[in-house]
C-alpha cells in the first residue's frame, strides 16, 4: 500500500525470514491492545504470536518512511455456517485506519471473504460507523 501521512502498510507473509524479528518489534502493541481489550484472562500476546507464526492469523504493520515499525494490526477469520469472513484480533501503534480500511477490505473480498467483525471498546462503533460498520451484538462474559 502507498505512504499515506508519512506512513506505509505492509502485510507480512508468514514465511517472511524476518517474521520473528518483525513479531518481536510487534510484541509491545500486542500486549497494549490486549491490555485495553480486557481480555488477557483468555488470550495474550503469544498466543498472537503462535497464531501468526502458523499462518493463521495475518499481520500487517504500519511503517515510518524510515522503515520503523510505528503500528501492528492482525487480522484472524471469522468461520459461521453461511459465511466465512476477516476479524480483528489485535490492532495498536500508529494508523490511519480512515484512509487504509478500504484497501484491506477489498484485499480480503477479492480472497471471498464476505465481512469483516471487529469486537473493541465503545469508541471503535463511533470510529468504524463512519466507515459503514454496524453495531451487531455486545459480548457479557462471567467467570465459571
Amino acid at each position: 500500500m502507498q505512504p499515506e501521512r508519512g506512513l506505509s502498510y505492509k502485510l507480512v507473509n508468514y514465511k517472511n525470514h524476518s517474521l520473528i524479528k518483525k513479531l518481536s518489534e510487534c510484541y509491545p502493541h500486542f500486549e497494549k491492545s490486549i491490555f485495553h481489550s480486557k481480555c488477557s484472562d483468555i488470550f495474550n500476546a503469544n498466543d498472537i504470536v503462535k497464531r501468526v507464526s502458523a499462518g493463521k492469523s495475518d499481520l500487517w504493520i504500519s511503517y515510518d518512511k524510515d522503515e520503523n515499525i510505528k503500528g501492528c494490526f492482525v487480522i484472524g477469520f471469522a468461520y459461521y455456517p453461511q459465511g466465512t469472513g476477516i476479524l480483528s484480533e489485535c490492532i495498536s501503534g500508529k494508523f490511519h485506519l480512515e484512509d487504509r480500511i478500504a484497501e484491506v477490505e477489498e484485499y480480503y473480498r477479492d480472497l471471498g471473504y464476505a465481512f469483516f467483525e471487529l469486537i473493541g471498546r465503545k469508541g471503535w462503533e463511533r470510529k468504524m460507523e463512519k466507515m459503514g460498520y454496524e453495531f451487531k451484538n455486545i459480548t457479557l462474559r462471567k467467570g465459571l
